[in-house]
């Protein structure tokens, strides 16, 4: 019988104990909802003052983010690594701005959908996008844990272009090259022109003998291809090349080109 009477007994403690414990508390997601737009509203400005440690101050220190077109940067640190070099190649006068759509969770963890605005100096849009984000309260606080965010504008249309018909100089590799040309992509995207920039390419034919490899520039319009060129960012990116350009400039075939109607 005693085994049956500690059960019993057991039973009888454990309901008093739920029962002297408060009932779960439901979140009031409109509440949290205002919160979290809150928090946009301050990312946007520390992004629109180019003020990182203010960004910083939004995340957690294990948080996770997986941008658009890299790969995942695992920690604070790496973020910060990340916007810190994202910083010096946004173009002077874009602002930002972040509309929380809609929030799901409880009032600890929070999961945020939403959508982001880009404008040029003059108030021009330029780029729209959407992300989603978590958010845990620490301390009192909530806290960016994951972020995963992309951009709705499609690759740019080929209105213009440009070739480079190549073999690979001695003492080049497509890593390096291919890394190269990717620095340069990233500060076109920068500049409001996703999709834009170098695409590299090599033949497959082992017949082939010559002009084994091949990068397209791809622009949405002449327009475009001599704003970007013109930029002092992409000059910067491009003069960052150093050597690597010159000795595939020296080699190659190229032509620039403009779609036929």
């Amino acid at each position: 019988m005693k085994p049956h009477y500690f059960v019993s007994l057991l039973g009888v403690a454990v309901f008093l104990v739920a029962a002297c414990e408060p009932p779960a508390q439901h979140a009031d997601m409109a509440q949290v909802k205002s919160e979290i737009q809150t928090i946009e509203n301050a990312w946007a400005a520390a992004l629109n003052e180019r003020d990182i440690d203010a960004l910083m101050a939004l995340y957690a220190d294990d948080a996770q983010s997986l941008p658009s077109n890299a790969p995942v940067l695992d920690g604070k640190a790496a973020i910060k690594a990340a916007q810190e070099a994202a910083f010096k190649t946004t173009p002077a006068g874009r602002t930002y701005s972040f509309e929380t759509l809609s929030v799901v969770g409880t009032s600890d963890i929070v999961t945020e959908t939403g959508l982001s605005t880009y404008k040029d100096a003059e108030g021009n849009i330029t780029g729209t996008g959407k992300y989603i984000a978590v958010f845990e309260k620490q301390n009192g606080q909530y806290r960016c844990i994951r972020e995963v965010y992309n951009n709705d504008q499609a690759p740019a249309a080929a209105g213009s272009k440009s070739i480079h018909l190549f073999d690979m100089p001695e003492g080049i590799t497509e890593a390096e090259w291919s890394a190269s040309l990717k620095k340069v992509n990233d500060v076109i995207e920068g500049l409001g022109y996703p999709g834009a920039g170098y695409y590299f390419y090599k033949t497959e034919d082992e017949a082939t003998e010559n002009y084994r490899y091949y990068f397209e520039g791809v622009w949405p319009s002449a327009e475009a291809y001599t704003k970007i060129h013109e930029d002092p960012a992409y000059i910067a990116a491009t003069d960052q090349m150093g050597t690597l350009y010159a000795q595939i400039k020296a080699v190659q075939m190229y032509r620039r080109l403009v779609s036929v109607k």
